[in-house]
């Protein structure tokens, strides 16, 4: 580990300092490099308020994404965050960022118009929060990973510093304000359904709500077949379908 050697640090993966095996035959291992070539991607998500990508707690759960690399000794506050160009980004690069925000997976996003038009706008009369967000470059393009379990930093995610990109592609690796990289985080990557029953003296709520990969599914459409039971015995096999409250069925529980 990095406390035995310091002039070898490790750069840990998801599990730290344990490698491991995937179904298809690939494996994640940990690895030591040198000090002075010892990387740390930070992320950050901006304009998450402008995307509509914080929930009522006030907790941001997407954005757009600038980056710091901080290598070797570097002082992270020193350094200026970068934005990525979205060209050549996918949604297992898109979970290697949410990962370091408190997530399991993430998805990529296009920028919301909103966004787009706030750069457009020149900065002028906008609060200092947002105008210091958008200040920003671009650092960094074509970020993709090869699986949904990595950090960025695993062998396994590829980039390129824009400067590069430009360099070697010209005109055709131009990216704008429409290009930039932005995420949206979740925990949830398959389908799945939670439930919550409640009942009043004369009906029952069956509040099933359907989502996956964080957005809302209205389960109307689905048709599915809903039953209520009291001790054990059906009370009920009709239901009206509400979007926000679910199964909602008719039953006396006075008598």
């Amino acid at each position: 580990s990095s406390g035995i050697n310091a002039e070898w640090p490790l750069r840990p993966g998801m599990r730290g300092d344990m490698g491991w095996c995937r179904k298809d035959g690939s494996m994640e291992i940990p690895r030591c490099v040198r000090s002075y070539e010892h990387v740390e991607i930070m992320f950050r998500l901006v304009n998450s308020k402008e995307m509509k990508m914080t929930n009522k707690a006030g907790n941001v759960f997407g954005g757009v994404v600038q980056a710091k690399e901080v290598i070797g000794g570097q002082n992270p506050d020193e350094l200026e965050w970068e934005y990525g160009c979205n060209d050549g980004f996918n949604d297992n690069a898109a979970g290697a960022i949410c990962r370091t925000q408190g997530f399991q997976h993430g998805a990529q996003v296009p920028v919301s118009k909103k966004v787009q038009l706030l750069k457009a706008a020149g900065m002028m009369a906008l609060p200092k929060s947002i105008t210091d967000d958008m200040s920003s470059s671009f650092g960094w393009t074509n970020f993709a990973c090869d699986h949904d379990d990595t950090l960025a930093t695993s062998e396994s995610c590829k980039a390129s510093r824009y400067g590069d990109a430009i360099a070697d592609k010209g005109v055709k690796a131009m990216c704008f304000s429409f290009d930039r990289m932005a995420v949206k985080c979740f925990n949830a990557d398959d389908f799945g359904i939670e439930v919550d029953v409640s009942f009043s003296k004369k009906k029952i709520i069956c509040n099933a709500q359907g989502s996956k990969q964080g957005s809302a599914i209205d389960l109307g459409p689905l048709n599915l077949q809903v039953k209520f039971l009291v001790d054990d015995e059906m009370v009920a096999d009709t239901s009206v379908y509400k979007k926000k409250k679910g199964y909602v069925a008719k039953y006396n529980f006075r008598i």
